[in-house]
């Protein structure tokens, strides 16, 4: 429920508003390909992202809707004592609305850069098939299987330099840690790092 309602109101943030005012207004999508470094045992990765935009001409102002998706399958996240890993994946993806505000336009370069803020939500769905390492004959020699789903709320900083419709984005993460466990064996999720991406927006 509460998931349903952040994402919601995400939405709204981003679509409303020019629905509202009806003019002085340009709206854009984008997509992009990034390189990502995340922390708390999630290796260095790519991730793949969208993002909706309405920028308010008159203002020097926008507002997005952006959805990433990270996908891993080599990562060690889990406290000690750790389990014999035969097998695992994580799909994480942050969703967040965010503000931005344009610090730069050079129109003979058709180059323009915006700086901005955000906050949203982040899911993961994590599966693993693994052995346990606490103790016993039959806790190391049978293989299980978990599934397990989670998230939490994040911050974000980020900055968009645009050459024509051909964009640079470094972000930032600030997220809280969510943390679950696979059997006796404690795990923490935490999306805090940074990412830069290439991508196009039109």
């Amino acid at each position: 429920m509460t998931k349903t309602i952040v994402l919601t109101m995400l939405t709204l943030m981003v679509f409303v508003p020019s629905a509202l005012i009806g003019q002085n207004i340009r709206q854009s999508y984008s997509g992009k390909l990034g390189f990502y470094a995340p922390g708390d045992g999630l290796n260095n990765g790519f991730m793949i992202g969208a993002d909706g935009i309405t920028e308010f001409l008159r203002f020097d102002f926008s507002l997005n809707l952006t959805a990433d998706l990270y996908f891993k399958q080599s990562f060690n996240f889990f406290k000690d004592p750790k389990p014999e890993i035969l097998r695992q994946q994580i799909v994480l993806i942050p969703i967040h609305a965010g503000a931005a505000y344009k610090i730069f336009d050079v129109a003979d370069a058709e180059s323009r850069g915006y700086v901005g803020a955000g906050a949203g939500y982040y899911l993961y769905f994590y599966g693993i098939d693994y052995r346990s390492n606490s103790g016993g004959l039959l806790g190391s020699a049978l293989t299980q299987s978990e599934s397990k789903n989670g998230g939490n709320f994040f911050a974000v900083l980020f900055a968009r330099i645009l050459i024509g419709q051909v964009f640079v984005e470094p972000k930032w993460y600030l997220a809280t840690k969510d943390e679950d466990a696979v059997g006796a064996h404690a795990f923490v999720v935490n999306p805090s790092g940074f990412s830069i991406a290439l991508g196009f927006q039109y």
